[in-house]
């Protein structure tokens, strides 16, 4: 079982410019358009700063439309914003 930090997580959404929402939720959300500003995908995260296991990464994957390990590999840099979008406009 695969653990990362939240902040390494928030530098995976972050190499997909993944915009974060402001507002009334309990979590931060991010959101992620292609570059003509088609939305891809949106995941939530806590304000916690804790670390994320796989339970929660399969979770987020799957709000971003993607596989998990497509996920994991934007979190530990082998895989790009390129990779996601062709996955997620499949």
């Amino acid at each position: 079982m695969a653990v990362f930090s939240a902040l390494k997580v928030k530098e995976g959404l972050n190499k997909l410019n993944a915009r974060k929402q402001s507002g009334r939720h309990p979590h931060i959300v991010y959101e992620v358009f292609d570059d003509d500003g088609t939305f891809l995908g949106q995941t939530h995260m806590s304000h916690s700063g804790k670390d994320i296991d796989d339970n929660l990464l399969n979770l987020m994957a799957r709000q971003l439309k993607i596989t998990m390990s497509l996920f994991k590999g934007i979190i530990k840099c082998t895989k790009g914003r390129a990779d996601y979008i062709n996955v997620a406009k499949g």
